[in-house]
């Protein structure tokens, strides 16, 4: 009895309700708590509590990311042959609550007697475990979902704006109790391993909810049994409009990412105090909410996605270049941490709403709904960003001479944390924008949307 309840609902009413608005935007919560933990402090941990290498540990990073991009095409492809009681995409995230608990804590566990090269195989084994397989098996199903609970475009951007009101309140909670958490339990190496035991459990919880009130809706005529994975991908790259947004989700990705990672470094060497870092995420998150609570909702209806997309672009270019032109201004550092909340508001927001339109268009052009292949392709992307990002940002700090735990750094050093935080996210960025120069798929989905109709009513008669 208890199996059937956790049954996938396709009859479930339309429009979606509140309490699956919110269950859905919990998924994102529950994902930022982990993503962006291990994001703005992995890195950090690494060097200072577990004693490796950075750029060694960079280039780790960057090769999970790689391989990331192979598990990305292999969950997309698992999501589109699943035929379960449980839902296409939707059962994935019941499978993997508790591996969610496991990859979370095993990712701050560095053994402490262990030599370095010892370490550096723990790392590369438990990063690959975590980000690679766990965080792609439940997060990039959890996204799919979408696209399979409404085919409303408006009910999409709610969706979505619940999703990213949520990841922000993720991401504000973790970047705000992670180091009291780690200083609640002693400031060392354990203490990171506790708080993250905790970040894994409250995650799989709030995943378990976000399961069992969401529903897939929208079914395909049949679950695809016979098309290869070369036919599926041709039909992927031959979507123009998600090549674009593929590439800007990459660029933006990776400036945010590549911001992130240094951003520590630059408050405890620029600003002396590394406990700003909490600061930055409350202004950053409060602007961001503010953005997608009370300003997309109604810019929406007179100014076209890509168009807020470009425009969040250029907010963040503007942050960055606050930085760059008053390193150790406290009212730069406030200015900046505001400008970059705003675009990321506008940004992310518009970057996961754009995706299912993009289902329509390879549907539209194929005959075919890939939505495993196409949020395989955007999740892909975020995740090589992921690693990219602590790559450049490691490279760049390794080559300039940066000395772990110095009291103050070589200029070289201290330049290169500013000029990763700010000229180069600025140069990722411009390449956003030109991608996205000839996006016109705002403008055309209505059309596309009522020719799929057509079609379907055709082989219905």
């Amino acid at each position: 009895m208890a199996v059937i309840t956790l049954k996938n609902n396709p009859y479930k009413p339309l429009p979606i309700g509140l309490f699956e608005n919110i269950a859905y935007g919990m998924g994102d919560f529950a994902s930022c708590m982990l993503y962006v933990g291990a994001q703005t402090f992995l890195m950090y941990y690494y060097t200072e509590f577990a004693g490796v290498n950075m750029a060694i540990v960079a280039l780790i990073m960057l090769f999970s990311r790689i391989f990331d991009g192979v598990t990305d095409i292999i969950m997309g492809h698992i999501i589109e042959h699943t035929n379960s009681p449980l839902g296409k995409a939707r059962s994935w995230i019941f499978k993997m609550l508790i591996p969610f608990i496991l990859g979370s804590t095993l990712l701050f566990s560095v053994p402490q007697g262990w030599n370095d090269v010892s370490k550096l195989i723990y790392i590369f084994f438990t990063y690959n475990f975590t980000m690679s397989c766990v965080y792609t098996a439940i997060n990039l199903p959890y996204g799919a979902m979408s696209a399979s609970m409404t085919q409303d475009q408006k009910q999409r951007t709610i969706l979505v704006l619940f999703r990213m009101v949520l990841a922000a309140a993720g991401q504000a909670l973790i970047v705000n109790i992670t180091m009291p958490l780690v200083n609640f339990f002693g400031a060392d190496a354990k203490a990171w391993t506790y708080t993250f035991l905790i970040v894994g459990f409250a995650g799989s919880i709030i995943f378990f909810f976000t399961f069992l009130l969401c529903h897939e809706r929208v079914q395909a005529k049949e679950t695809i049994k016979n098309d290869g994975v070369a036919d599926s991908l041709k039909c992927l790259f031959s979507n123009k409009y998600w090549l674009m947004l593929t590439i800007a989700f990459f660029c933006v990705y990776t400036a945010d990412v590549t911001f992130n990672t240094v951003n520590i470094y630059y408050c405890k060497y620029y600003l002396s105090d590394d406990g700003l870092v909490g600061i930055f995420g409350t202004i950053f998150n409060i602007s961001r909410l503010v953005v997608m609570i009370a300003i997309i909702p109604i810019l929406v209806r007179y100014i076209c996605k890509r168009n807020m997309l470009l425009f969040a672009c250029v907010l963040m270019i503007i942050s960055v270049s606050f930085r760059l032109a008053m390193p150790y201004s406290m009212n730069a550092f406030y200015a900046g941490s505001l400008f970059w909340g705003l675009g990321q508001g506008f940004a992310m927001a518009n970057l996961y709403a754009m995706i299912p339109d993009t289902v329509e268009y390879g549907e539209y052009k194929d005959g075919v709904r890939h939505e495993g292949y196409i949020y395989a392709g955007a999740s892909f992307s975020s995740k090589v960003a992921g690693g990219f990002g602590p790559v450049i940002m490691g490279f760049i700090l390794s080559l300039a001479g940066y000395i772990p735990n110095a009291q103050i750094q070589q200029e070289n050093a201290s330049q290169a944390i500013l000029l990763t935080s700010t000229l180069v996210p600025m140069i990722i960025l411009l390449v956003a924008i030109i991608a996205m120069s000839k996006y016109r798929l705002d403008k055309e989905y209505t059309q596309i949307l009522e020719e799929i109709k057509l079609r379907k009513q055709k082989d219905f008669f």
